[in-house]
């Protein structure tokens, strides 16, 4: 594929430079969306979402129209009460190696607003929500300006364009927290509890916020919605690939020579990614793993040539996630990458479930006495035991994400375990947990939150050694 062609493939970074008015957004056609949009009938705009084949873009991939269907059609119980519906996107992005939705909003939170605005007249909602974490107070500023923008516009809230229309739009504010991004746990936050997530199989489209019917969708996937209301679905389903359409934002960190955001169709190769538009990897170095977050299992260099779809990711088997990828070149040591993100996971486990505080714990402890080269075989049968028995055991998908990224490395980098139990670590290159504070683009230069361990350790959210 040409970069050419990518370019004029590109949906929601079209502009180098951000918009930073409302009219500079209404210059470039928005809110003609909305409008149309308002001219149809309620069913009219989620069919044309469900046509375009709109996958979620947070992590899990599922179909954006199906979503809002199953709240448009929640209608009186049997005892005649009217549910009230509600509208939530996701804006925590709280996965090491992702900046692509706070990147969007400093890009273009107009296209957040109007998608939200489309999503909330189709569905039905009494009212929708931004929430994002209380730390991003970069976002937090241009959110507030373009919403007082809109509202002012008539954009949002009464009378949405003069058609009698209420549809208001608020922010909502949570924890630095990973479980955050989980939508149950989300919504919990948003009722003024802590952020753990609710027991399986209480699914927000049944029982949201409130108890009510609720879509939640991220930042990116709503912001795709004004396009597809504009230009159609099968304009849409044209870029990308029959199992994902459309483009993704991806976040690109570790070592390659330009990191930075690309949006790309679906479809493109990991290594188009990697190595056109990242630059490859540094000096005479040699690409070894990638990791798509601390979700995924670890993805071994000979699997670069996969395309970026669902479909294609899982075959692998491995997954897109969020759309950020870590490389690690040839100096790096794998084991240590993987240890960051254990335990990432352990100190972020909510402790609701103790099949997950402790088995994310034990793997994370085990992992690190490798590390130092004072582990022995049995911590690694007992890793493995963990990574098994404990997958699906929580209410939300935390130890799952351990146990499969955790036995990923085993599996792929069995000699540098071995290693390990025979000499220790031999690579004494640091490694940051790649959770990104900020961005530099003139540098293409990621900022990561190096204090996160000991300030997270100091606030008492440490990992117990467990008595072996």
């Amino acid at each position: 594929m040409s970069d050419q062609k990518t370019m004029e493939q590109k949906i929601l970074l079209q502009h180098e430079e951000p918009l930073k008015t409302l009219d500079d957004y209404l210059a470039r056609g928005g809110f003609q969306a909305l409008k149309k949009a308002l001219g149809m009938t309620q069913m009219q705009v989620i069919d044309e979402i469900k046509r375009s084949s709109l996958r979620g873009r947070g992590g899990a991939g599922f179909p954006t129209g199906i979503k809002w269907e199953g709240v448009y059609k929640k209608q009186a119980d049997i005892l005649g009460m009217i549910p009230t519906k509600y509208l939530v996107c996701n804006g925590s992005e709280g996965e090491p190696g992702t900046y692509k939705d706070r990147y969007l909003i400093q890009k273009n939170p107009y296209s957040l607003i109007e998608g939200m605005m489309i999503a909330s007249y189709a569905i039905g909602t009494y009212k929708a929500i931004i929430c994002i974490k209380e730390i991003f107070k970069k976002e937090i500023a241009i959110l507030q300006r373009a919403l007082k923008e809109c509202a002012d516009a008539g954009y949002i809230g009464d009378n949405v364009m003069g058609t009698g229309r209420n549809l208001p739009l608020e922010l909502g504010f949570g924890p630095d927290s990973y479980l955050l991004g989980e939508d149950r746990a989300q919504l919990e936050v948003l009722e003024g509890k802590p952020a753990w997530p609710r027991a399986k199989g209480m699914i927000p489209v049944e029982y949201g916020l409130f108890g009510q019917p609720t879509v939640v969708n991220n930042v990116e996937t709503l912001s795709t919605v004004p396009y597809i209301i504009l230009r159609g679905a099968d304009w849409f389903k044209s870029i990308g690939t029959a199992d994902t359409a459309g483009t993704m934002i991806f976040t690109l960190t570790g070592d390659v020579n330009r990191p930075g955001m690309y949006e790309l169709p679906m479809g493109t190769s990991l290594r188009t990614l990697i190595e056109v538009y990242g630059g490859g990897a540094k000096l005479d170095r040699h690409i070894r793993a990638v990791f798509s977050g601390p979700t995924n299992a670890v993805i071994p260099a000979d699997k670069l040539d996969t395309p970026l779809d669902f479909a294609s990711m899982r075959k692998i088997p491995s997954g897109i996630g969020s759309g950020g990828f870590i490389v690690y070149d040839d100096t790096a040591c794998i084991l240590k990458a993987g240890l960051n993100f254990a335990r990432f996971l352990a100190i972020e486990s909510c402790g609701q479930c103790a099949s997950c505080k402790t088995g994310t714990g034990r793997i994370a402890h085990r992992l690190g006495l490798i590390e130092e080269g004072k582990g022995t075989e049995q911590d690694v049968f007992a890793i493995l035991e963990d990574c098994l028995h404990t997958k699906g055991s929580g209410r939300c998908y935390l130890v799952t994400e351990t146990g499969i990224d955790i036995s990923s490395i085993f599996y792929n980098f069995p000699d540098d375990v071995v290693e390990h139990l025979e000499y220790g670590c031999l690579k004494d290159r640091h490694l940051p947990l790649p959770k990104i504070k900020d961005f530099d683009e003139a540098t293409h230069t990621f900022t990561f939150d190096e204090n996160y361990f000991d300030r997270s350790f100091a606030e008492g959210r440490y990992i117990i050694e467990p008595a072996l």
